[in-house]
C-alpha cells in the first residue's frame, strides 16, 4: 500500500476513534443523570413500602413518615422531569394526597388511611401515565 494511502487510512482509522470514544463520553455523561433518577424512584418505593408495611401493622408513625417522605421527595429537584402545568398540577395533587394520608396516620385512623393510601397510590399511577405519554 503507497505510504499517502497508509496515511490516509490511519487518519481515517483515528477519525472514527475519536468519534466512538466521543459516543462513549457522551453515554457515560448521561448515564448519571439516567441513574440518579432510578435511585430517586428507588427511594420513593422505599417510602411506599413504608407506609403499606404501617397499614399493614397498623404502625401510624410508619405511616406518617411515609407519607411525609413521599410529600418532600415531590418538592426535590430529580421528582421535576417535566415542566408543564399539567405535570404541576398532578405534583400538587400528588402532596395534598399524602397530606391526607399523615393526616389519617395522625388520627389515628385506619380506615382513613387506607383510603388516602388507595388515593396516593392512584395519584403516582395517574402521573407516571402523563410522563410516559409526554415521551
Amino acid at each position: 500500500m503507497p505510504s499517502s494511502r497508509k496515511a490516509t487510512t490511519r487518519i481515517w482509522a483515528c477519525s472514527i476513534s475519536a468519534g466512538l470514544l466521543a459516543a462513549a463520553v457522551v453515554a457515560q455523561e448521561s448515564a448519571p443523570k439516567a441513574d440518579a433518577v432510578a435511585d430517586f424512584m428507588r427511594a420513593k418505593l422505599g417510602h411506599s413500602q413504608r407506609v403499606l408495611e404501617g397499614l399493614s401493622l397498623e404502625d401510624y408513625d410508619l405511616i406518617a413518615r411515609g407519607a411525609q417522605e413521599l410529600a418532600l421527595a415531590s418538592q426535590a429537584s430529580s421528582w421535576q422531569v417535566l415542566q408543564t402545568e399539567e405535570y404541576a398540577r398532578q405534583s400538587g395533587e400528588f402532596r395534598r394526597s399524602c397530606d391526607s394520608l399523615r393526616n389519617a396516620a395522625k388520627a389515628k385512623n385506619l380506615d382513613g388511611a387506607a383510603l388516602a393510601w388507595m388515593e396516593v397510590t392512584m395519584k403516582c399511577i395517574q402521573c407516571h401515565k402523563y410522563v410516559r405519554d409526554q415521551k
